[in-house]
């Protein structure tokens, strides 16, 4: 006899976690738009703890250089990101998967959200591999 604890999650909390994440990036998307068009600067001090100081150096010589054009492509990849959730979801999970992954690199503070979002997304993944053809 199973208890609850071994059983797989619910069809309903795959769905749930799925939609968070499409949610979540599409959201993230108007944000960054909203910054973009409004408080471009204030993507000044993001690299600022980055483990490697070349990734700060890229942030500031690269992103900060024109930080409305790259906060408008940061939303567009967002909203892909939730696209493919929706349309292709292994590649969409593979690509939240990437996406947290870049970003803990910006320092450890990145890690509090990547890692409990790694931990739905990994296994969500995993689901999404195992049940879609």
């Amino acid at each position: 006899m199973t208890t609850p604890a071994t059983q797989m999650p619910s069809a309903t909390l795959w769905r749930a976690i799925h939609w968070g994440f499409t949610t979540l990036f599409a959201a993230g998307a108007g944000v960054h738009v909203l910054l973009a068009l409004t408080t471009p600067h204030s993507y000044d001090g993001f690299a600022d703890a980055a483990f490697f100081a070349w990734i700060h150096d890229a942030w500031q010589n690269i992103f900060m250089s024109h930080p409305t054009v790259w906060a408008l492509f940061l939303a567009a990849t967002e909203v892909t990101i939730a696209i493919l959730l929706i349309r292709a979801r292994r590649l969409g999970y593979v690509t939240v998967i990437a996406f947290h992954l870049a970003l803990m690199l910006f320092g450890w503070g990145f890690w509090l959200w990547c890692i409990p979002a790694l931990a739905f997304a990994v296994p969500a993944a995993r689901h999404s591999f195992r049940t879609q053809t």
